[in-house]
C-alpha cells in the first residue's frame, strides 16, 4: 500500500520522533525519497523542531550567561507578547518596543521567523484539508458504516429507524389498550 500525502501530512511528526513501526517507516521513506513535496515539508518541519531545540538550548544557556537582568526581563517580555504581536493585538507603543527589541536581538528575530513559518505551515495545511472534500476521512468512515448498516440490514439506516419507530409505537399502543380492556 502506498501511502498519500495526505496521510504523510500526519506521519512526518511520527517519523520524526522515531514513533513508527518498522514497516511504516519504511513505507514514509519510501514517499519522501518520490515526492519532492512531501520532502520538503519533511524538511521544513525537521529544521523548525531543531532551531526550536537549539532556540531553547540558547535560552536557557542566554538566561544562566546574561549578567544584565534587563536583556533577559525583554526577552521574557518578547516571549509573552509574541502571539499577541503576530495577531496584532497589542497596543501600538508594546508592539513598537517588540518591533524594536527584535531587530535588535538576533535570537527574537529567528523565534519571530520561526513562529511565522509554523502558522504558515499550519495554515496551508488547515487550507488543504478543508478544500479536500473528498478526502474527509470522517465523512468516508461515515458512509462505509451507513453501507455496512444498509447491507447487515438489507436497509437504509432511516428505514430502519422508521421501522423501529413504528414498532414501538405499536408496542406501546398494544400495552395501552390491553390495560384497558382489563
Amino acid at each position: 500500500m502506498k501511502l498519500t500525502c495526505s496521510q504523510m501530512e500526519v506521519l512526518i511528526s511520527f517519523y520524526l520522533e522515531n514513533e513508527l513501526s518498522s514497516s511504516l517507516k519504511k513505507q514514509v521513506e519510501e514517499h519522501l525519497f518520490e515526492c519532492e513535496t512531501c520532502m520538503a515539508k519533511y524538511n521544513m518541519v525537521k529544521s523548525m523542531i531543531s532551531d526550536i531545540k537549539n532556540s531553547y538550548a540558547e535560552s536557557a544557556s542566554f538566561t544562566k550567561t546574561d549578567s544584565s537582568s534587563s536583556n533577559s526581563e525583554q526577552y521574557k517580555i518578547f516571549k509573552n507578547n509574541l502571539s499577541a504581536y503576530m495577531d496584532n493585538e497589542l497596543p501600538n507603543n508594546e508592539s513598537i518596543k517588540i518591533k524594536k527589541f527584535t531587530i535588535s536581538n538576533k535570537k527574537a528575530r529567528k523565534d519571530l521567523e520561526d513562529s511565522y513559518n509554523i502558522r504558515r505551515l499550519m495554515t496551508d495545511s488547515f487550507n488543504k484539508t478543508a478544500s479536500d472534500t473528498k478526502k474527509d476521512y470522517s465523512k468516508n468512515i461515515l458512509k462505509q458504516l451507513e453501507l455496512e448498516t444498509a447491507a447487515i440490514s438489507g436497509f437504509h439506516p432511516a428505514i430502519n429507524l422508521l421501522i423501529a419507530f413504528t414498532l414501538s409505537v405499536l408496542i406501546v399502543t398494544t400495552v395501552v389498550l390491553i390495560s384497558l380492556h382489563v
